[in-house]
């Protein structure tokens, strides 16, 4: 279940800024040094009663592991949606906890920039620091504390997931989200399948609640609807390796108090040490 932990970190380190639970299925980590480099490009729509607004953008992210317990990354994200658009650069790590077999990992990441509404400047922070730990072989917890401060948003974020290994290949996992603190209004509970396999990779999952736009990736959208929305959401990627790379597809479905959100996210991650992706 270890090697299962931390690639949950790798998965939210690969998602950046988009909607965590929506991120990237998890690719299981090496046990020697390996180097990634992860590109990703997303085309998203907003759709209401306002009209139609388009957006997009990329990231780009590199994934260094020392070994099977420690990976540092290092990125930058540009992010546009109707009017707004913001930029952020990206540093994260995971360490394993112990001596011999560190099964406990614990991770950290931050998102600092800056961005424009279409009517003022704003300023984009956002810093987790979880841990991950075995609760019995198949299953491990995930314990995370999220601050977001981002235009007139803010506040605290506690998340706990439970993480259960259904099958070999099949990866379980539920989580719920309750803000504290500030003005982000959320209650949001939310559960996904990851499938993996040396030749194939599939997510698919959803969630319901109560969200600040800025939860969902809309710095700067749905101003004066309410600092609380409803949110219903529907996830679905798919993906395989390709020589030295791995390609993902994933496409993200939101209800959001009645305005719809889809995104649709192309990643890329290529292995720059190792010959061939795993």
């Amino acid at each position: 279940m270890r090697a299962y932990a931390l690639a949950i970190f790798l998965a939210a380190a690969e998602c950046s800024g988009r909607s965590a639970t929506a991120e990237p299925p998890p690719a299981p980590p090496g046990s020697a040094a390996d180097a990634r480099l992860v590109v990703s490009g997303d085309a998203e729509a907003l759709s209401g009663a306002g009209g139609r607004d388009r957006g997009g953008g990329g990231s780009v992210l590199g994934l260094f592991s020392f070994n099977s317990e420690m990976v540092l990354g290092a990125g930058a994200e540009y992010q546009q949606i109707a009017n707004a658009h913001w930029t952020t650069g990206t540093l994260s790590g995971s360490f394993g906890l112990g001596l011999d077999t560190p099964d406990t990992q614990i991770y950290a990441e931050v998102h600092e920039g800056g961005g424009n509404t279409g009517v003022h400047p704003f300023r984009y922070s956002v810093a987790a620091i979880g841990v991950l730990t075995p609760w019995t072989p198949e299953t491990s917890v995930q314990i995370e504390a999220r601050r977001i401060d981002v235009d007139t948003s803010h506040g605290n974020l506690p998340k706990l997931s439970l993480i259960s290994l259904a099958t070999p290949n099949l990866l379980a996992t539920v989580s719920y989200v309750l803000s504290v603190g500030g003005n982000l209004g959320t209650r949001l509970g939310s559960a996904r399948l990851d499938y993996v396999s040396n030749g194939f990779r599939a997510v698919a999952g959803a969630a319901g609640g109560r969200v600040a736009p800025v939860v969902v990736n809309l710095a700067g959208q749905l101003e004066g609807t309410g600092p609380s929305l409803s949110l219903a959401e529907g996830f679905l990627g798919v993906g395989m390796p390709f020589g030295r790379t791995e390609w993902l597809l994933l496409g993200d479905f939101q209800d959001i108090s009645g305005t719809k959100h889809t995104t649709i996210t192309l990643v890329c991650t290529v292995h720059l040490t190792h010959g061939r992706a795993q």
